[in-house]
Formats: structure tokens, sequence, C-alpha cells
């Protein structure tokens, strides 16, 4: 052989050796490379405060881009949550129903979810303590992040709001009069997003989650709990298709400023 072609030669396996070692630690890190990473999200938590109640989405749009996440359903009836496909609503009184497709969301964030990472957590762990453990497990607290935590929960208490009459109150308001369901010890899965503190405004700063029972005896946004014994999976979401509204009061309300106080109040119970 001679010395250029040996070279060639000797490149080409050297660059193959390289991808093969590149492409093992991608999938030791990330699981699935090939998989769908991005989130597809329906205007921006911002506009919610605001009382922007009616969406232009239909659920079934949401289905064509991811099978799992969670979001509320116009006229801020009730919470959505969307597992393995399957879209459900827990309305203000507790009742779990299933959502048809043609309905539509004001705001809601999905993914084609597949587990990059896999923990087993054994308590007792609270609310706070259990979001520590999953964001140590995470690649990055810089990305967005898809959450499933699925197993036994004490002590947990979620809650759901009632559909809201045009006008529309902003979101703190509507809250106020939130509906408080408590569960002693029941089976089901969490199921939500964590976003980093600079898409404040754009979706919920830290963790995001929306509880349902396995048996659909009742669910809603997560205020708290205690996981007994819960297995977590975490979906990394870089890639983010935001779709804003493209008319009616979106285009004319107040989006800037800090929202941390109004998120904490509606959103985490604070």
């Amino acid at each position: 052989m001679k010395s250029q072609e040996w070279k060639l030669a000797l490149f080409l396996v050297v660059i193959a050796v390289a991808g093969v070692f590149a492409s093992s630690s991608f999938i030791e890190t990330f699981g699935n490379p090939g998989g769908d990473r991005s989130l597809y999200q329906v205007s921006t938590i911002g506009a919610l405060l605001e009382g922007v109640y009616d969406g232009e989405t239909e659920i079934g749009t949401l289905l064509e881009n991811g099978d799992t996440g969670i979001g509320t359903l116009n006229a801020l009836d009730g919470e959505l949550i969307i597992l393995d496909g399957r879209v459900w609503q827990v309305r203000g009184d507790g009742s779990v129903h299933a959502v048809d497709p043609s309905m539509k969301t004001p705001y809601a964030t999905v993914t084609c979810f597949t587990p990059d990472i896999s923990l087993d957590l054994a308590g007792p762990l609270d609310l706070p303590a259990l979001e520590e453990a999953i964001k140590d497990a995470m690649p990055s607290e810089n990305l967005p992040c898809a959450v499933q935590i699925k197993g036994t929960f004490v002590n947990l208490t979620a809650r759901s709001v009632d559909r809201q009459e045009i006008p529309y109150p902003p979101l703190v308001e509507a809250t106020a009069d939130q509906h408080l369901f408590s569960f002693g010890r029941t089976e089901g899965t969490a199921v939500g997003f964590y976003f980093p503190s600079y898409l404040e405004g754009v979706g919920v700063p830290g963790f995001h989650l929306h509880f349902l029972a396995d048996d659909r005896s009742g669910g809603g946004h997560l205020l708290g709990c205690t996981a007994e014994r819960v297995r977590v999976q975490i979906h990394s979401t870089p890639q983010f298709d935001l779709n804003l509204p493209s008319n009616g009061p979106f285009l004319e309300i107040g989006l800037s400023g800090d929202r941390s106080e109004d998120i904490n109040a509606s959103e985490k119970g604070r």
C-alpha cells in the first residue's frame, strides 16, 4: 500500500473509532439519541396569568406532537393530563373524564416521552425533597425536562378549578377559589415538566406537575405529597416549539415584568 493510501486508511479508521466512542457516550447519557427531544407548547403561562383562557389549538393537534403532557382546557375548565397518548380532564369537582380530540386548549405542553434516565426512590420524601432528587439526576438544570413519577404516594394534595365565565378573571383570582383534593394513600403518576428559571413567563420555573390516580378516581394539579416508593423517569427536551395565539386578547395584554409572585400564588400554592 502506498504511503498516502495508508495514511488515508488510518485516518478513516480513527474517525470510525471516534464515532463509535462518541455514540456510546451519548447513548449512555441520553438513552435514545434518535428520539424526539422537542417540547411542543401552546401559549405561555404569562398569558394564562392574564386570563387568556380561550385557545385556538385542538387536543388532537397536541397528540400529533406528543403523548405526554399537562395543561388546561378552554375557559380554564379543569386540569389536563396526557399519559401514554390518552387525554384526561380533572374538573373542578374532582371527577376525571376522557377528553375529546376536538376540544381546545389555551395552554398546554407536550412531548414524545422516551425516558433517558430512570431511578427508583424509596421514601418517605416530601415534594421538595422529591424534586431535589430529580434535579440531582437531571443532565442539566439549564435544559427543560419532561418528568414522570409513578408509584405509591401518601398525604397527596391536588387541586382543580371550575370553568370560568367571561369576562375572565386573572389566574390568581381563579385559583383563589380552587378545589383541594386529598389522598391518604394512592397509586398513580405525577407528570409534568421542569423549566429553567430563565424561561419564567413562558413556563412555570422549576417543576410543574399534575397527578392522575391509576384507577382514574381523581387527580389534578399537584400541590404536595409524600412519595413512599416511586420510579422516576426523565426525558431531556432541549428543543422548543412554542406556538403563540395569532389573534384575540393575547395580542393586547402586557407580558413583561416579574411574574414570580403570581406564579407562586397560582401554580405552586405559596
